[in-house]
C-alpha cells in the first residue's frame, strides 16, 4: 500500500480523481455480487490456478500409481484400467467447474456491458463538449478583429455537433457489407 501512495502522489489530481472513480465502481459492482456469486468466483479463480493444475497432474498421476500398484498386487478394491471411478472424478470435476467459469463469465460480461455504456456516455458527453468549445473559439475569432481571418472549412466542420444516430447507421451499414 505505501508504494500506491507514493505513485498516485506524483499524478495531477484529475487523474488522482479519475482513479477514485473507478475503485468507487469496481467497489459498486462487487458489493452486488451475492454470496453465492462470490463463492463460485473464488472457487473457479482456485481452479483456474497453477496451484490447482499441479494438485489435479499428482492426483491424477497417483492414482493411476497407486491403482496399478493395487492391480498387480491382487487388492480387492481397485479402480482398473481405463480407472472408470477417476473417469467419473475428472467428469464431475469438469462440469463443475465449466458451470462455475460460464457463471463468472456472465456476470464479467454484464459489468463490461456497464463500463461500456459509461464510456459512451462520456464520450458523447466530451464530443458536445468539445463541439461547444470550438463554437465559442469561432465566435470568438469572428468577434475579435486580430482573430480574423478566413474561416477554415475544418473547423467550420468541427464546430458541427455530431449526429450519433447518422454514426450509429453508418457502422451498421459498414459491417453489414462484410
Amino acid at each position: 500500500m505505501a508504494t500506491d501512495k507514493t505513485t498516485t502522489t506524483n499524478l495531477p489530481s484529475s487523474a488522482k480523481e479519475n482513479l477514485e472513480l473507478l475503485s468507487r465502481f469496481k467497489d459498486g459492482e462487487e458489493a452486488q455480487i451475492s454470496g453465492l456469486q462470490l463463492a463460485i468466483e473464488r472457487i473457479s479463480r482456485f481452479f483456474g490456478s497453477p496451484a490447482y493444475f499441479a494438485f489435479a497432474v499428482v492426483f491424477i498421476a497417483l492414482w493411476i500409481a497407486v491403482n496399478a500398484f493395487g492391480l498387480r498386487h491382487g487388492w480387492r478394491h481397485v479402480d482398473a484400467p481405463p480407472f472408470f471411478w477417476l473417469q467419473g472424478w475428472v467428469s464431475s470435476n469438469a462440469l463443475l467447474l465449466t458451470v462455475a467459469v460460464l457463471i463468472r463469465q456472465n456476470r464479467m460480461a454484464q459489468v463490461a456491458e456497464h463500463r461500456a455504456h459509461l464510456d459512451l456516455q462520456i464520450n458523447l458527453l466530451t464530443e458536445q463538449k468539445v463541439t461547444k468549445t470550438l463554437q465559442i473559439i469561432d465566435e470568438l475569432r469572428r468577434d475579435l478583429p486580430a482573430l480574423r481571418g478566413r474561416p477554415d472549412a475544418e473547423v467550420t466542420e468541427m464546430t458541427k455537433p455530431a449526429d450519433a444516430h447518422a454514426l450509429m447507421h453508418a457502422i451498421k451499414q459498414k459491417q453489414g457489407h462484410r
